[in-house]
């Protein structure tokens, strides 16, 4: 009975396996072994990606095209930038002109003659559009700017406090306009509030009720420095009218 070897065999002791490809399935070397060949390849097989990897390199992608799209934004903002810094030497007074033309185009009546009737003429337009408030004698253009600054004023007032920390100007002027609108506790509280006012600055001085120990000095002193109160007169710092360059004290009566 013939032995048979596969491929499997050690290339030391058969030389000749190198040469199968020039033998059938079933053919006999020159020493007389038989070797037995597999005529079909085994196909390739394309190695697969776990899960893992795959989601891994979603993540990867994700994140360079977010770096991308950030980088555009980026770039974008520094260019808008640049331009407002060069429309500084000059753009500005240009906005502002246009601005102030396009208010003007759009208050004035080209309906009336100049000529005939200038004030019609300019202002007919902007009365047209606002009229007198039932509320108010007189009502114009900065009666208006006043209370569309007020809106806003009132807007940033309303927001959360950014600021929180003891001395922050920002939380003392919300605080203080939102205790003017808490009307259950300003009826909760009655004339509490300037009763204490009216006892820190000495109480009131009446013959039923006279006090030893009231000093003017001091009174003075807390109606002008803390509670910015003017009595008596008033104290002022202004340009001098002499010399522009310069502040003075203006102290006067009330």
């Amino acid at each position: 009975m013939e032995k048979t070897y596969s491929l499997t065999a050690h290339y030391d002791e058969f030389q000749e396996v190198k040469y199968v490809s020039k033998y059938n399935s079933s053919s006999t070397l020159s020493n007389g072994f038989n070797i037995q060949v597999n005529p079909k390849k085994q196909a390739k097989t394309i190695p697969r990606w776990s899960r893992r990897e795959t989601c891994l390199l979603s993540g990867l992608v994700f994140a360079a095209g977010l770096c991308i799209i950030l980088g555009c934004m980026l770039v974008l903002k520094y260019l808008s930038l640049e331009q407002d810094g060069q429309c500084l030497d000059g753009c500005q007074e240009r906005k502002a002109f246009m601005r102030a033309s396009k208010f003007i185009s759009n208050n004035i009546d080209p309906t009336i003659s100049p000529c005939n009737d200038f004030y019609s003429f300019a202002c007919g337009g902007w009365m047209k559009k606002h009229r007198i408030p039932t509320d108010k004698l007189i009502y114009g253009t900065i009666a208006a700017i006043g209370e569309h600054n007020e809106e806003k004023l009132q807007h940033l007032l309303l927001q959360p406090v950014r600021r929180k920390h003891r001395h922050s100007a920002e939380r003392k002027a919300k605080e203080f306009f939102r205790s003017c609108l808490n009307m259950r506790d300003i009826d909760r509280l009655g004339a509490k509030p300037m009763l204490q006012v009216i006892e820190d600055c000495g109480g009131w001085d009446l013959p039923e009720n006279p006090r030893t120990r009231w000093d003017f000095n001091e009174l003075l002193y807390k109606t002008q420095a803390i509670y910015s109160t003017a009595a008596f007169f008033s104290m002022t710092v202004n340009l001098d009218d002499k010399n522009a360059s310069r502040y003075v004290i203006r102290v006067s009566d009330l």
